[in-house]
């Protein structure tokens, strides 16, 4: 189902609120060599049956923003793996294709059905993006139809920013819509970050933080594509990074680090060429190996996102639904 953003504007009020606000109890298994606390999560844990329970900050409404900066870098896998899971979840989810010039989730998703809403916004025209996030405030808060019938409210919302619009959402956060999304709307933002094994990519979380702060979630994925996960030394031996993360802790704020495996080129190409999502890429029958690639990407994607499933508007994952 696609549809196009409407018209309205955005009112600015200035506020100052932490996702500290309301709390969620959730369980994040654990091994039991892996009990360490978990940054951006309350210090209360108590380990119970080899799992940890712990109390995590969140607002009941979850938008998800997917950076990384220039193209290539594998926002798109990442994002259509995320929608994938949704789907398989039956969760609702409103996505945004703000990728004019390549709209994978258009071509992908466009017309997957009632749980996945695919909508259009060019973020490079002028009060485009202000425009989108009205839509969201008329999304959870609907008016009666012409039936007089109160269509649903959505609670969860991802956007892929599209490459070279670094500049036009810092200018739009630095309006304070953090603030006001968390008071106003109840919403909590996730900023995810994917990156390869460049310096580029640090640099670009480095400046996300500088106009974000604390008042987002951070989710980095190291893209296995681009080598081992031990590999992305710029990253992990960063001291500024450091001393991010230990500021986000230090406020309670989420950061986290997941992996997205790294497909096999030809199972890739085959996907792309028929324009297949990845669940019609393990229904079909014509190629088995791709089948097996395909299912077995997919069970690890979703075995990293279970990690940080409360950072993603995601109450469970089944990573065995294929």
């Amino acid at each position: 189902m696609t549809h196009t953003i409407g018209n309205n504007q955005n009112g600015n009020v200035k506020a100052d609120v932490h996702s500290s606000e309301i709390t969620e109890v959730i369980e994040i298994e654990k091994t039991t060599a892996d009990i360490a606390p978990v940054p951006g999560l309350d210090k209360k844990a108590e380990k119970i049956d080899n799992k940890t329970e712990v109390v995590a900050k969140t607002l009941p409404r979850r938008l998800v923003i997917v950076d990384g900066g220039k193209g290539g870098v594998g926002k798109s896998m990442w994002t259509r793996g995320f929608l994938q899971t949704c789907i398989d979840e039956n969760k609702k989810i409103v996505a945004v294709d703000a990728d004019n010039s390549n709209p994978d989730l258009l071509r992908y998703y466009g017309e997957y059905g009632e749980h996945c809403q695919i909508q259009q916004l060019n973020i490079f025209k002028d009060g485009s993006i202000d425009r989108f996030f009205d839509q969201i405030k008329r999304m959870i808060d609907p008016e009666p139809d012409t039936y007089n019938q109160l269509p649903p409210p959505e609670s969860l919302f991802l956007l892929e920013l599209p490459p070279q619009s670094r500049q036009i959402f810092k200018k739009f956060i630095e309006q304070e819509f953090l603030e006001i999304a968390a008071i106003d709307y109840n919403i909590r933002v996730t900023m995810v970050v994917v990156i390869s094994r460049v310096s580029d990519s640090v640099n670009q979380l480095i400046d996300l933080y500088g106009f974000c702060g604390i008042n987002v979630d951070y989710i980095v994925v190291k893209n296995l594509f681009y080598g081992e996960e031990e590999e992305f030394s710029r990253y992990s031996n960063s001291s500024r990074v450091k001393e991010i993360k230990q500021q986000l802790e230090s406020e309670g704020i989420s950061i986290f680090d997941i992996t997205m495996p790294d497909l096999l080129e030809y199972a890739y190409d085959y996907l792309d060429q028929h324009s297949y999502t990845f669940a019609e890429g393990i229904q079909q029958k014509e190629l088995p190996s791709v089948k097996i690639r395909v299912k077995s990407w997919l069970k690890s994607f979703k075995q990293q996102i279970y990690r940080v499933r409360h950072l993603l508007g995601l109450e469970s994952i089944n990573v065995e639904k294929f």
